[in-house]
């Protein structure tokens, strides 16, 4: 198997900021309600089109990376195609020759399946380099008369190029997806997202672990081992009960729905650029990305950097 590093990032958060305030206000409930369920401080809704929102993630990652891309992979859960769709919108638009492309959808654990296929197209020795993107404009999916999702949910993009990489680096997954339990949190066409907030916890704190453990297991590491965990951005309170029965020290929970709300897809490829950004990871730290939701699907990715 070939190992790969990530050569690049970029994100995009559009400008129109929906405020705890205005949401506590309009369902009429008290200060700091939001704050204190959610963990959230603000989200973010664009006027762009989604794959305009694809594409300000992309250029800001390709502005780092003078490689000729082999693979886009787009994971989302709020394409409004399915022809042609987003990684084609954004071949077109950045004129990508010799490009494969691809979009997924495998829930709000999507950015893992999609990090997971290029990575298998690299140990492929079909390509060399792959821009991978979580993407969602949420926005349009949200009961706006429905406070257990509106105060969620958000609009964003993030990207990153990972590549071949010359020197030997760790690299493995773990994904389980239970279709028998989806029912918890759905969307169907043209329709408005559905979660239901007490199975969807219940799940997002034991399976999460599971899957964790099970990876760390897979590669004869323990929690101790790890730099930082970059968990898809759900909830404050699931994150807080994850790294509590991982035993994980609250520093190495890298956590940011303060900012940005519940993104999706989007939420740990944010996290990523906002990460490597910071000079908070060095070379050979090792890094556990996990996702979990719609589907149901979980996967972790274990990346050493």
């Amino acid at each position: 198997m070939n190992s790969i590093q990530i050569i690049s990032s970029g994100k995009y958060i559009p400008d129109m900021k929906i405020t705890n305030e205005e949401l506590e206000e309009k369902y009429q409930v008290e200060k700091n309600y939001i704050l204190k369920r959610t963990g959230i401080k603000q989200r973010f809704y664009a006027n762009l089109e989604i794959e305009e929102i694809a594409i300000k993630a992309s250029e800001e990652a390709l502005k780092k990376c003078k490689e000729k891309i082999d693979l886009i992979i787009v994971a989302s859960t709020s394409e409004k195609s399915q022809m042609p769709s987003i990684s084609y919108e954004i071949q077109k638009y950045f004129n990508m020759i010799d490009c494969m492309c691809l979009d997924i959808l495998a829930g709000c654990a999507g950015f893992i399946n999609a990090l997971d296929i290029a990575k298998l197209y690299i140990d492929s020795n079909r390509i060399n380099t792959a821009l991978v993107v979580g993407v969602e404009k949420l926005s349009n999916f949200v009961d706006k008369q429905d406070i257990g999702t509106e105060i969620l949910l958000s609009d964003g993009a993030g990207a990153i190029i990972i590549q071949k990489s010359k020197e030997k680096k760790l690299y493995d997954s773990y994904i389980e997806s239970m279709g028998q339990n989806g029912e918890i949190l759905t969307c169907t066409n043209n329709s408005k997202i559905y979660m239901n907030g007490k199975e969807i916890y219940k799940y997002a704190v034991t399976e999460t672990v599971k899957n964790i453990n099970k990876l760390l297991e897979n590669n004869n590491l323990t929690i101790n081992d790890i730099n930082y965990i970059i968990p898809h951005q759900s909830n404050k309170k699931i994150l807080k009960s994850m790294a509590n029965k991982l035993d994980l020290p609250k520093e190495k929970m890298y956590v940011n729905i303060e900012k940005y709300g519940n993104t999706f897809c989007a939420s740990i490829p944010i996290a990523i650029d906002e990460i490597l950004n910071s000079n908070k990871v060095k070379e050979k730290d090792k890094i556990v990305l996990i996702g979990y939701g719609g589907g149901l699907n979980t996967g972790s990715i274990l990346l050493e950097m």
